[in-house]
C-alpha cells in the first residue's frame, strides 16, 4: 500500500511538472530585430497628445539605426538590418498622426522619408534577386543602386534638415486640423477626430482601411503584367499598414491578435510574390535567362492566391473590421 501511494504521489508531481523544451524547433521565436515596438506613449491621451511622443519616438529609432548601419553597405546587409523597417513606421505614424501637423510642412517631411524608404527598398532588392536568380548580379547595377541609396539618403542624414523635422514633429497643433491627407486616411473617407482618444483614432484609420480593402479586388489574374504587380503590391502595402498599427498599440493588439493574423500571414505570401516578381522583371530588363523564376514566380503567386482565397472564404477582412470597431468604440469620448 505504501509503494502504490508513492507512487501515485510521484506520478502527480511529475504530471505537475512544466514541460521541458527538448529541441530548439520547440523553444518559442526569439524577437526579431525587424519585430514593430510599442509607440511610445502607447497611444494614451488625445489625439494631438499623443503624437508627439509616438512620432519623435519613431524618428529617434529610425536615425539611431541608420546612423549604426553606416554608409558603405551591401543589398544583403540593408536586407539583414531593420533600419528601412523603422523608417517604414515613422512613415506610417506620420500617417495615422496627419492631422495633428500643419499639412503641407508635414508632406514636406514625408516626401523626404518616404523616398528615402523607396530607394533603401531598391538596393536591398539586388539581395533578393540574387537569391532568386541564384548568380550575382551585375557590378554596375549594384553601383547605380548604391548612388541612388545615397542621394535617397542625404536628406535624412542632413543634420540641420533632421533638427528641422524633429523640432515639427515635436510640435504638434493644438486640436485636430481639418482637411484631407497626406496619406493613407484619404483611403478611409474618414478623418481624425476629438471622438475618439488616440488609440480610438488609430482604430479608425485602421477600420477604414478595411472598409477600404473590402471593397477592392484583393488579387489579380496575371502577375506577369507589371501594372498588375504593382496593384497587388499596393493591396500588400495597405494590408500591412493595418498589421503594424496593430502592433504598435497595446489596447488595439491585445484584443485584435487573432484576426490579425491572417492579414499578417497573407502580407508575408504576396511579400514572397513580389520578391520573385522583382528578380523575373531584373532578369527580363538585364537580358537573363528567365524560364526558371518565371516558373519559381508562378509557384509564389499560386500560392498567394490560393491564401487570399482562404481569407475571403472565412471571411478575415469582415472579423478583422468587427474587431478593431469594437477597440474604436471603446475609445470613444
Amino acid at each position: 500500500m505504501r509503494r502504490a501511494l508513492t507512487y501515485a504521489l510521484l506520478l502527480v508531481v511529475l504530471t505537475a511538472l512544466p514541460t521541458p523544451i527538448t529541441s530548439a524547433q520547440d523553444a518559442p521565436a526569439a524577437p526579431s530585430p525587424k519585430d514593430t515596438p510599442i509607440a511610445v506613449g502607447e497611444g494614451a491621451g488625445m489625439y494631438v497628445q499623443a503624437a508627439a511622443p509616438s512620432v519623435t519616438g519613431a524618428f529617434d529609432r529610425a536615425m539611431s539605426e541608420l546612423d549604426a548601419a553606416g554608409t558603405d553597405v551591401t543589398p544583403k546587409q540593408v536586407k539583414d538590418a531593420s533600419f528601412r523597417r523603422r523608417i517604414l513606421e515613422l512613415r506610417l505614424l506620420m500617417d495615422a498622426n496627419a492631422f495633428a501637423y500643419d499639412k503641407d510642412r508635414l508632406k514636406g517631411y514625408r516626401d523626404i522619408v518616404d523616398h528615402a524608404y523607396e530607394t533603401i527598398g531598391n538596393y536591398q532588392d539586388l539581395s533578393d534577386i540574387e537569391k532568386e536568380l541564384g548568380i550575382p548580379v551585375p557590378a554596375n547595377a549594384v553601383d547605380g543602386r548604391r548612388a541612388e541609396l545615397n542621394e535617397g539618403l542625404a536628406q535624412m542624414r542632413d543634420p540641420n534638415i533632421r533638427r528641422e523635422m524633429r523640432a515639427f514633429l515635436a510640435a504638434p497643433l493644438g486640436s485636430p486640423r481639418k482637411g484631407g491627407g497626406p496619406g493613407i486616411w484619404d483611403l478611409t473617407g474618414s478623418v481624425a477626430t476629438n471622438s475618439f482618444d488616440a488609440i480610438g483614432n488609430a482604430a479608425e484609420l485602421q477600420t477604414g482601411i478595411v472598409r477600404h480593402l473590402q471593397g477592392s479586388d484583393l488579387g489579380v489574374t496575371d502577375i506577369f503584367d507589371p501594372n498588375q504587380a504593382f496593384y497587388f503590391h499596393t493591396i500588400r502595402k495597405q494590408m500591412r499598414d493595418v498589421v503594424l498599427l496593430s502592433r504598435m498599440y497595446p489596447a488595439i493588439k491585445d484584443s485584435t491578435a487573432d484576426v490579425i493574423k491572417p492579414l499578417d500571414d497573407l502580407v508575408g505570401d504576396y511579400g514572397d510574390t513580389l520578391e520573385a516578381f522583382t528578380a523575373y522583371e531584373f532578369a527580363q530588363q538585364q537580358g537573363m535567362q528567365t524560364d526558371k523564376v518565371a516558373a519559381e514566380l508562378r509557384r509564389e503567386f499560386e500560392r498567394a492566391l490560393l491564401m487570399k482565397q482562404q481569407l475571403v472564404d472565412s471571411h478575415g477582412l469582415d472579423a478583422a473590421a468587427i474587431r478593431i470597431n469594437e477597440v474604436r468604440e471603446a475609445h470613444r469620448r
